[in-house]
């Protein structure tokens, strides 16, 4: 197979880059902790250079697709989002090059921003090449597509073109909560220890009767059902991450992104965690591996015809 490109995901903790054949096929790949925020001001065409070196000895010429939040003001170049709806041609059309010395065409792929209905804006980086990487892969033109994180996007896809999404603080909240509240005190236990009782409760409490704040409310009995030991210390987190989730789920559901099925694109471990809740929930998911980043580099490449 021969490579067609070198693929960037580079985000705000993490670097992954691809090696990609025509077919969107990863030959090869690697990954390390220089997210834009760890690499120095002037040093990114170096890190990017170190980072491919090896590959671009081999296939000289190659062009390099970046996508992520290496487009934003806190990274190598800040890139212009493009209004929803967006397709994948408004992308390729505002891709922006960079040229540096010993490295061949160096393309930054911009972000999509969007409104709601009071005119609030919201924005992604990155997320929307997945997006479009899971359509090419999957040959799709709607549905909704659910990317968890640190900060989970809700898109909604209609003839080809992303029209809206939402943004959800879930797992910003959840690190916050964990780490920086009363509420941690009581938790036992590793980070990565996973209750699925514990857990499948919280998604349970999410559907809870209330109002604007009652999640506020919700919250708290995190604590109180640790105090009086109707869930384990080892459950507390576990309990918390299905009481945030689901209730992300239940509002992204509930809005214009509630097509069926969900399309879920991401990290493994948690998007089986988003997938167990939605089940939970009644509602019909699919899982999407998050490797359709390379398609999503491709079909750029080929649209902007690097």
């Amino acid at each position: 197979m021969t490579p067609r490109l070198i693929g960037v995901d580079w985000g705000t903790t993490s670097l992954r880059c691809y090696l990609v054949d025509g077919t969107g096929v990863i030959l090869a790949r690697q990954s390390s902790d220089q997210g834009i925020l760890s690499v120095p001001p002037g040093e990114f065409g170096n890190v990017l250079a170190n980072h491919t070196q090896a590959w671009r000895s081999a296939h000289p010429g190659l062009p390099i697709v970046l996508s992520g939040m290496i487009g934003s003001r806190q990274g190598w170049h800040e890139i212009a989002y493009v209004r929803c709806p967006a397709r994948l041609a408004d992308l390729a059309d505002a891709i922006h090059r960079i040229d540096y010395p010993s490295l061949p065409a160096v393309m930054l792929v911009p972000g999509l921003d969007t409104r709601n209905k009071d005119d609030v804006p919201d924005v992604m980086r990155g997320e929307e090449t997945q997006i479009f990487g899971a359509m090419m892969q999957r040959n799709l033109t709607d549905g909704t597509f659910v990317l968890p994180g640190t900060h989970s996007k809700w898109a909604h896809v209609h003839d080809g073109a992303i029209t809206a999404f939402a943004t959800y603080m879930t797992g910003e909240v959840f690190a916050a909560l964990c780490g920086h509240t009363i509420l941690g005190r009581l938790m036992t236990g590793s980070d990565s220890c996973h209750d699925g009782v514990s857990f499948l409760r919280g998604v349970c409490a999410s559907t809870g009767e209330g109002g604007p704040g009652a999640l506020l409310n919700h919250i708290f009995s995190a604590r109180t059902l640790g105090l009086f030991d109707m869930i384990p210390g080892n459950g507390v987190r576990s309990y918390l991450s299905g009481l945030l989730i689901g209730s992300e789920i239940r509002s992204g559901h509930k809005t214009s992104f509630g097509a069926s099925p969900i399309r879920i694109i991401g990290n493994p471990e948690l998007g089986s965690r988003y997938a167990e809740a939605a089940r939970a929930l009644e509602l019909d998911v699919e899982i999407v591996d998050g490797d359709c980043v390379a398609y999503g580099h491709l079909a750029l490449a080929d649209q902007a015809q690097l």
